[in-house]
């Protein structure tokens, strides 16, 4: 009997012991998790404030369009487009550039501009719900902020945004600004990469084809942007983003690896020219 008694002695204390070790295992696991959502809730913050700023820029360079009709019609299929496929994290903000320069910016943190003049270019929705989406997948895949953290080579740049933001000293607003400098120059002069613009543009197709838009549409606003490009009508867009014949062979390339050119959807053009006043 005693021998027994010694064993269930062992037995209840090992027991308790692996009970207390997972439990301290499930505790740190939930503490850990809470730190990293606590960690994103602050990075997408930071993101969101970072944009703000370039935002500004941007409406620096250019007036807002201040027509509620139009304004309404982009922001409702912007949302509609975000809600289903962004980033659940974010709230996007939606706005028209007033100039007739061809062209749409994302920008980090969830602010999307297109400007009166690619507008003028579309003749329906889903060549508007095309861009919308290419801009769109910018934002989700980070495209700016990993190039921001790629390209800087400054030592209180290095960590990237993350370090920068949150803070309220000098050095890190004056780090700020240099980022916002950077992230400007990147949309109008520099641009991203190939293989971004590339990944965006197929992003935004299957977009479409998942809200049932027609695709074909995006590729033919692609075509119309050729005799603008070559007349300087975009002037912007020709330096920061690749040929149009590069992207339309990508897309094509991509369109044929998943066969997907019998796929036909929604253009919803009478609506489209009907909002945006276009003949």
């Amino acid at each position: 009997m005693a021998h027994f008694s010694k064993y269930l002695c062992l037995y209840i204390f090992i027991f308790s012991f692996v009970f207390a070790v997972s439990g301290q295992a499930q505790e740190f696991r939930l503490r850990a998790h809470h730190i990293f959502w606590k960690n994103q809730e602050a990075g997408t913050q930071r993101e969101i404030d970072f944009g703000r700023g370039v935002s500004a820029k941007i409406l620096g360079k250019y007036p807002l369009l201040r027509d509620e009709r139009k304004v309404h019609y982009i922001s409702q299929i912007g949302t509609g487009i975000s809600a289903q496929l962004g980033r659940p994290e974010l709230r996007y903000y939606f706005g028209i550039l007033d100039t007739d320069e061809i062209n749409a910016f994302a920008v980090p943190g969830g602010y999307i501009f297109v400007t009166m003049g690619a507008l003028k270019l579309m003749r329906n929705e889903a060549q508007l719900a095309g861009v919308l989406a290419h801009e769109l997948s910018h934002i989700g895949q980070k495209h700016i902020v990993r190039k921001l953290k790629l390209q800087s080579t400054d030592r209180s740049l290095t960590s990237g945004i993350a370090q920068v933001l949150g803070s309220s000293t000098l050095a890190a607003k004056i780090a700020l600004e240099r980022l916002n400098d950077i992230a400007f120059k990147m949309l109008m002069e520099e641009g991203l990469s190939k293989e971004d613009e590339a990944d965006a543009d197929q992003k935004a197709l299957e977009m479409l084809i998942t809200l049932g838009y027609d695709p074909q549409s995006y590729l033919n606003y692609l075509q119309s942007l050729k005799p603008h490009l070559a007349q300087g009508g975009a002037e912007v867009l020709s330096k920061t983003h690749p040929t149009i014949e590069f992207r339309y062979q990508s897309l094509s390339e991509f369109i044929s690896r998943h066969q997907l050119d019998k796929i036909q959807g929604k253009k919803n053009e009478k609506r489209f020219k009907k909002i945006m006043a276009i003949p």
